[in-house]
């Protein structure tokens, strides 16, 4: 094993590309939660370094370093006082990361300060003490932020580190148990960190599945109704003029009753897996319910003449059940902005895909914005197969 392998486990898990925006929002969210008792915890504690403190240090460890401390940790309870929103992005989950990281790398330093200091200046018999209550602080606090490995382990660096090699120097025996004592804590909280870690991405990932089999129609693989609004809403978002087409298999009902509902189902992937052919870049191939699928994307990626050409490839693929199946098309276009949109582009659609139907299938009818063409349009009724 390399060592640049060895590092890069240290530092962290190798997350996969498409869970890493994932990965960083989660984490956030646990390692603020975690970092405001963790603060809490060290304001408590504060009379105690100050009661604690060598006398031989001075005013400045005795007082000063806890005060610094007081305010880095009033500092970040402010920073962590509200929670991520929900729509929060993983740029602002890593800003967060990273504030937290350097308050806690601030206090950490200062707390090693107090310690070394404290310790150089204390009487030999009262000595351990000092780097005793450091470790406890140091563990403490590497626990709490063991959701991002790298963070903790660089904290634990910087408490910990200058008081195991201060100790490892003296020559004493003593010294040196509680040195060689504190590196195996080290090393046993770096193992538990490893395997929080590795929940942690296991959590993300059985996340990620979940979301994706909510999104995918079973039968077909194809996005579901819910995943294209979900898309729609992302390019309302932008302002963007999209395109939307409405297909529907035509009498599709004879073919369930005379070949069956299983049968009828295979003829439904195929015309699948001749949609999803087109779906590349960000067009979305999605199957609405029954016997209707779609296809949505910005107007100049999702090309007009693409929906003849589905009708021509629907009509010439080689069917399960031995025959010719066609579909009818209806095509709609607007600009949208916000997510109520959909009803209005989706009802266009629909009523350009009825008149397809209502003049002979096996076509393509793209949506008249003209009060004329509207008119000759009704809202829905049920139309046949």
């Amino acid at each position: 094993m390399s060592w640049k392998r060895i590092c890069n486990g240290l530092l962290g898990p190798d997350i996969p590309v498409h869970l890493r925006d994932d990965f960083t929002l989660l984490t956030a969210r646990h390692m603020r939660g975690q970092a405001r008792l963790l603060f809490v915890g060290f304001i408590l504690s504060l009379p105690m370094v100050v009661l604690g403190a060598s006398p031989g240090a001075g005013p400045l460890v005795a007082y000063g370093l806890p005060a610094a401390i007081f305010v880095l940790c009033a500092l970040a309870l402010a920073s962590v006082a509200r929670p991520l929103a929900p729509s929060a992005t993983a740029e602002e989950a890593r800003k967060t990361i990273d504030t937290l990281w350097q308050l806690c790398l601030l206090a950490a330093a200062l707390g090693s300060l107090w310690c070394v200091a404290s310790w150089a200046s204390a009487p030999v018999e009262v000595r351990l003490y000092y780097p005793a209550i450091m470790s406890l602080g140091a563990l403490m606090l590497s626990y709490c932020l063991m959701a991002v490995r790298s963070v903790a382990m660089s904290v634990l660096l910087v408490t910990l580190g200058p008081v195991a090699c201060v100790l490892a120097g003296t020559g004493a025996t003593m010294d040196r148990v509680l040195a060689v004592s504190i590196l195996i804590a080290v090393g046993f909280q770096m193992v538990m960190m490893v395997r929080h870690q590795q929940l942690l991405v296991s959590l993300v990932e059985e996340r990620h599945k979940s979301g994706e089999l909510a999104r995918r129609d079973p039968l077909t693989g194809l996005a579901n109704r819910r995943a294209l609004i979900e898309q729609f809403e992302g390019f309302a978002d932008s302002g963007a003029s999209l395109r939307l087409m409405v297909i529907d298999i035509d009498r599709f009902k004879r073919i369930n009753d005379r070949f069956g509902h299983d049968m009828g189902d295979r003829v439904l992937q195929t015309i699948a897996t001749v949609l999803l052919s087109h779906a590349r870049g960000d067009i979305c191939a999605a199957r609405l319910g029954g016997e209707e699928f779609a296809m949505l994307s910005r107007s100049d990626a999702l090309d007009p003449a693409l929906a003849l050409q589905l009708l021509r490839e629907i009509r010439t693929s080689e069917m399960p059940h031995g025959e010719a199946v066609t579909a009818s098309i209806g095509v709609a276009d607007a600009v949208v902005t916000q997510a109520e949109d959909w009803t209005a582009l989706y009802g266009q659609a629909d009523r350009a895909l009825y008149r397809a139907k209502d003049e002979g299938r096996d076509r393509v009818e793209a949506f008249e914005k003209d009060a004329a063409a509207q008119a000759r349009t009704p809202s829905r009724p049920a139309r046949q197969a």
